[in-house]
C-alpha cells in the first residue's frame, strides 16, 4: 500500500513539473512580443534565464545580443553574438548581427570587415553590400565604393539606395569648372541683343570655397570683361559668409569695380536668414545695394523673400522665389517672380531710373551621370524702357558644370 501512495506522489508531481516546464519556443514568442512593443529589459529578463539554460542554442544566443544591440548596448551585444562570428564556421545570423553594431555604432572599418566575412559566402547580398558601401563612403574611399556599385546588376546600381551614395560621392569633388551663356533680347521695341558668358573655376576646401569667374559682354556695339571672385568660409554653427570682388575693363557693360558681403546666418528650424550689400562703382556714379534673404524651407520646398533697395536712387525691388530640390538627383526646379530694379546675376549698370518692371522667370537643374550638370534658364520681363511705355524683354541662359 505504502509502495502505491509513493507511485501516485511521484506521479503527481513529475506531472506538476512537467507543466511548470516552459517551452522556449512560447518563451520566445513572449520575448518577441516585449521587442515590439519596446519593452527590452522584459524581453531581457525573459530571455536571459534561456539563453543560460541552453547555450548551445545559437538562435537564442544571437537573439539577446541583437536586443542588447536596439538597447544601444553594442560591447555587451558583441561579447555575446562575436563567438559565434569569430570561428572558422561563423553563424551567418551572428555575422549580420556584428555588421549592424558595428553600422549603427558607426565603427566603420570593422563593420567592412566584418560585411566582406559575410559576402565570402554571399556575395550578392544586396543589403550588406549596401551597407558595405556606405561605410567606405564614409572612410572616404569613394573609388572602391563605385567600384562595387558599377559591379552590380543594373536592378541593383539603379536603386534608390545606390544613387543616394554615389551622389554622396559626387559632392565631395573638390573642383568644378562652368560656362554661361545668356542672350538678352527685346521686342516691341526691340533692339539689337546683348550677349554675355562667363567661365569660372571653383575649388572647395575643407571649411571654405573660392570661385574665380572671367566674364565677357557685349552690348550696345562694346564689349567688355569683368574679373571676379567669390569666396565662402562655413563656420561650426552652420552659418556661413559669401564675399565678391571684382574688377573691369570698361564703364558702361559692367561696373568698373564691384564688391559684395553676405551673412548667412544659422539656420533656425525651418527657416534661412541672411543680410548684406553689393557696391558697384561706376564713371558717374556709385550703387549700393542692400539685400538679404528670408526662407521657409519644408522638406524638398522652399520659399524664399529677397529685397534690395538701392540707396543711391532710393529704389526698392523684390524677389519672390519657389524651388524644390531632389538631394539623390540632384535635381532644381526654380520659379521666381520680380518687381523693381532687380539685379539679374552681375547685370545692373549705372543707368538706372524709377522705372517699373515685372519679372517671371524659371530655371531647371538637370544632372547627367554623376558629374555633368546643364542649367537652363528663362526669365521674361515688362520693362517700362521710358516712363509710361513698355516692351518686352527676353533672357535666355544656359549654364553647364562639371565637377571633379
Amino acid at each position: 500500500m505504502n509502495k502505491f501512495c509513493y507511485s501516485i506522489l511521484f506521479l503527481f508531481f513529475s506531472a506538476l513539473a512537467f507543466a511548470q516546464e516552459i517551452s522556449p519556443d512560447a518563451v520566445m514568442q513572449k520575448v518577441k512580443s516585449e521587442v515590439e512593443k519596446g519593452n527590452f529589459d522584459n524581453a531581457l529578463s525573459l530571455i536571459e534565464p534561456l539563453r543560460v539554460k541552453f547555450p548551445q542554442d545559437e538562435d537564442i544566443q544571437v537573439y539577446t545580443g541583437r536586443i542588447y544591440s536596439w538597447k544601444k548596448e553594442y560591447q555587451t551585444a558583441l561579447k555575446i553574438i562575436k563567438p559565434l562570428t569569430d570561428r572558422s564556421n561563423p553563424n551567418p545570423d551572428a555575422l549580420l548581427a556584428v555588421i549592424n553594431i558595428y553600422y549603427w555604432s558607426e565603427q566603420w572599418d570593422s563593420c567592412v570587415q566584418y560585411c566582406d566575412k559575410y559576402l565570402a559566402v554571399n556575395p550578392q547580398d544586396a543589403e550588406v553590400l549596401k551597407i558595405k558601401v556606405n561605410c567606405l563612403e564614409k572612410l572616404n574611399r569613394n573609388q572602391e565604393a563605385l567600384e562595387i556599385i558599377d559591379g552590380l546588376p543594373v536592378t541593383e546600381n539603379s536603386t534608390q539606395a545606390f544613387r543616394g551614395i554615389r551622389t554622396l560621392i559626387g559632392r565631395k569633388a573638390k573642383n568644378a569648372v562652368s560656362v554661361s551663356y545668356l542672350n538678352v533680347s527685346t521686342s516691341d521695341p526691340g533692339q539689337s541683343p546683348f550677349h554675355y558668358g562667363y567661365a569660372e573655376y571653383s575649388h572647395k576646401f575643407s571649411k571654405s570655397a573660392i570661385v574665380g569667374r572671367a566674364n565677357i559682354g557685349h552690348a550696345n556695339n562694346d564689349t567688355q570683361m569683368l574679373f571676379e571672385t567669390d569666396y565662402y568660409q562655413t563656420f561650426k554653427n552652420k552659418s556661413y559668409l559669401y564675399a565678391n570682388a571684382g574688377i573691369s575693363t570698361g564703364e558702361t557693360v559692367f561696373p568698373i569695380a564691384k564688391g559684395g558681403l553676405e551673412y548667412y546666418f544659422a539656420p533656425y528650424k525651418k527657416f534661412d536668414f541672411s543680410l548684406g550689400a553689393r557696391f558697384m562703382h561706376f564713371d558717374a556714379s556709385d550703387i549700393t545695394l542692400l539685400t538679404g534673404q528670408l526662407a521657409y524651407n519644408a522638406g524638398s520646398y522652399s520659399i524664399a523673400y529677397r529685397p534690395y533697395y538701392d540707396t543711391e536712387n532710393e529704389l526698392f525691388s523684390h524677389v519672390l522665389s519657389l524651388q524644390k530640390t531632389n538631394e539623390e538627383k540632384e535635381s532644381v526646379i526654380r520659379l521666381e517672380l520680380q518687381y523693381g530694379n532687380v539685379p539679374y546675376l552681375y547685370l545692373y549698370n549705372g543707368f538706372t531710373a524709377p522705372l517699373k518692371a515685372y519679372r517671371a522667370g524659371i530655371q531647371y537643374q538637370h544632372r547627367l551621370g554623376d558629374s555633368f550638370f546643364v542649367r537652363p534658364i528663362f526669365l521674361y520681363e515688362y520693362e517700362e524702357y521710358i516712363p509710361g511705355e513698355y516692351r518686352n524683354r527676353f533672357n535666355v541662359q544656359l549654364i553647364v558644370t562639371k565637377r571633379f
